[in-house]
C-alpha cells in the first residue's frame, strides 16, 4: 500500500470535514421550517388631508394671485405644479418646483407656496376659474402622484361686500322661489282648511 502524502492527507480531511457540515446543515434544514421571505408593506396612496371643498386650502387675492397650503398625508421629496384653463384645458404656465416651505402638522406635511412667485410667471384673472396641476412625490414612493385642484374666483371681503354678495340677483331669485311656494302653499291649506272645516295634516310644516 502507498503511503499518502501530507498533501493528500489534509485533503482528504478537509473534504471530510466539508461533508460533515453540509450534513448538519442538512439536518438543521430539515429540522427548522424554512423561514418565509418578508413581504414588504404595501405603499400607502398620497393623498391630501385638507382638500376640503367647503374650505379650500387655495386662499385667492384681489389681483389674481393665490397662496396654497396643501397638507399631504406623508413628506415630499419634490413637489411641482402648473396651472390649467379651466375651460379648454390648456396649459397656461410652465411647470414649477416648489422648494422649502413645509411644515409638519398634526395630520401630515403642509407646504406653503405664493404665486405669482417669478417675474415670468403669468398674471391670472380674479374672476376666473382654473385647474391646479400638483405632481407630489412621497419620500420613498417610486413614483408621484398627481392632483387635480380648482383655483377659486376671488370672494372678496368686508361687511360692505358681504352685503353687495347678498344683494346677488341669483340669490334674489333663489330666496323669491323660496317664497312663492311656501306662499301659495299657505294659500291652498288655507282654502282646503275652510273647505272642509278641519285642519290637514299634510298643511303641518
Amino acid at each position: 500500500m502507498t503511503a499518502l502524502s501530507p498533501i493528500s492527507a489534509w485533503r482528504r480531511r478537509t473534504l471530510a470535514a466539508v461533508a460533515l457540515l453540509l450534513a448538519v446543515v442538512g439536518s438543521a434544514s430539515a429540522l427548522w421550517p424554512t423561514a418565509l421571505a418578508q413581504v414588504p408593506p404595501p405603499v400607502q396612496p398620497l393623498v391630501i388631508v385638507n382638500d376640503d371643498e367647503e374650505q379650500p386650502f387655495i386662499e385667492r387675492k384681489k389681483h389674481g394671485e393665490f397662496r396654497a397650503r396643501p397638507i399631504f398625508s406623508e413628506r415630499l421629496s419634490r413637489l411641482t405644479y402648473g396651472i390649467l384653463d379651466a375651460d379648454s384645458g390648456e396649459w397656461l404656465t410652465a411647470i414649477y418646483r416648489v422648494s422649502g416651505g413645509e411644515d409638519e402638522r398634526d395630520e401630515g406635511w403642509e407646504y406653503d407656496f405664493d404665486y405669482p412667485a417669478l417675474d415670468e410667471q403669468p398674471e391670472l384673472d380674479p374672476e376666473r376659474t382654473y385647474l391646479l396641476v400638483i405632481a407630489a412625490q412621497a419620500v420613498g414612493h417610486p413614483t408621484p402622484t398627481t392632483f387635480y385642484v380648482t383655483i377659486p374666483e376671488h370672494q372678496p371681503g368686508g361687511i360692505f361686500n358681504k352685503i353687495l354678495g347678498a344683494l346677488d340677483p341669483s340669490r334674489w331669485a333663489r330666496a323669491a322661489a323660496v317664497w312663492v311656494i311656501e306662499g301659495v302653499h299657505g294659500v291652498l291649506c288655507g282654502v282646503l282648511e275652510q273647505f272642509a272645516g278641519v285642519g290637514l295634516e299634510q298643511c303641518e310644516r
